[in-house]
């Protein structure tokens, strides 16, 4: 899917594309529009993290501060040289990416999104998803977005038509780099992606879920479920998803979601499901903010689980927890 905007009277005009094949009509400006608005791990007892400094949060005194969370212990190290991370397209073993890298402080330890997109998309599509406002918020704290542009086309295909297992070594360079040149938590380490991009991003999530510390998936989840790398950490989950019958491209992607969400409870993680009504990848704009909240709050095997009972307000009335 590729992504562009395009307004009238406050509202995004959005055009429904293809997640597994094809592409998107042109819209009115001649850009693409993305979305549908109709349409061995360490285990608790592991050692801890002292960098400190706590994540913002609607109720910062229930939230610990990242000093109070595990480290994880599949962090990614450097392979060869890395490339100067910096905003722009940037070519990791051979993959560009799209990054927007932020200027870390010496006291600063921002966030990694990883993000992935949908069929006939491109690597700015996290611009409409994420929202360009969360992006800053991320680089502003000396974070980084990466998106690359395509696949690898190595390994096995991670049951979407777009993406490869692959696609996670080149991911895990990515990592590795910003955490040399940009000083990154190793603990706030997440992935997002919409449509074939959200299934790799949950694919993500368990395969690399001894660093991935959440998922936030766009008409995402799973087909069949993967193996964990880190059997002890299930990354919290927010799945954002249109409703049943209607989420429809090749799959039903609300089933989709479910079946990931149930599947995160029962591995002990935290699962918050977001049912826009919609069609397929319906969330945004709306639901942006909500998404790099959730990021946010969610560090690597948060405990206690900062939300109980009732979420936030930044989240739309339909987010519910699991």
């Amino acid at each position: 899917m590729k992504s562009g905007r395009s307004t009238a009277h406050g509202l995004i005009r959005v055009v429904v594309c293809v997640a597994f094949a094809g592409g998107c009509g042109s819209s009115p400006s001649g850009r693409q529009s993305l979305s549908a608005a109709d349409g061995g791990a360490g285990s608790d007892g592991a050692s801890w993290n002292d960098e400190g400094g706590s994540d913002s949060s609607a109720d910062s005194d229930s939230i610990p501060s990242i000093g109070q969370t595990p480290s994880p212990m599949y962090v990614p190290s450097v392979n060869g040289t890395c490339p100067t991370m910096t905003t722009g397209n940037v070519v990791f073993s051979g993959q560009t990416w799209q990054l927007w890298a932020g200027t870390p402080t010496a006291d600063q330890h921002g966030a990694v999104l990883i993000y992935w997109h949908g069929t006939g998309s491109t690597s700015a599509e996290p611009t409409f998803t994420i929202g360009q406002a969360q992006i800053d918020a991320i680089t502003g704290e000396g974070g980084l977005v990466a998106s690359p542009q395509a696949t690898t086309s190595q390994g096995a295909n991670t049951g979407n038509g777009v993406w490869y297992t692959g696609d996670f070594d080149t991911a895990d360079q990515v990592v590795a780099c910003a955490i040399d040149q940009l000083h990154v938590s190793t603990q706030r380490i997440y992935v997002s992606g919409a449509s074939a991009g959200g299934l790799q991003a949950v694919r993500m999530a368990y395969e690399r879920s001894g660093y991935i510390a959440a998922a936030a998936p766009l008409s995402g989840g799973v087909i069949g479920v993967p193996a964990q790398q880190d059997t002890t950490n299930m990354p919290a989950a927010m799945a954002t998803h249109g409703a049943q019958g209607s989420d429809v491209v090749v799959i039903d992607f609300a089933q989709a979601s479910a079946r990931y969400e149930a599947d995160v409870k029962a591995k002990g993680g935290f699962a918050i499901d977001c049912n826009t009504g919609g069609r397929h990848v319906s969330g945004p704009p709306q639901i942006s903010p909500a998404i790099w909240q959730f990021l946010q709050d969610h560090p690597f095997k948060v405990k206690p689980e900062p939300y109980t009972g009732t979420l936030p307000p930044v989240f739309p009335s339909y987010c519910k927890i699991q």
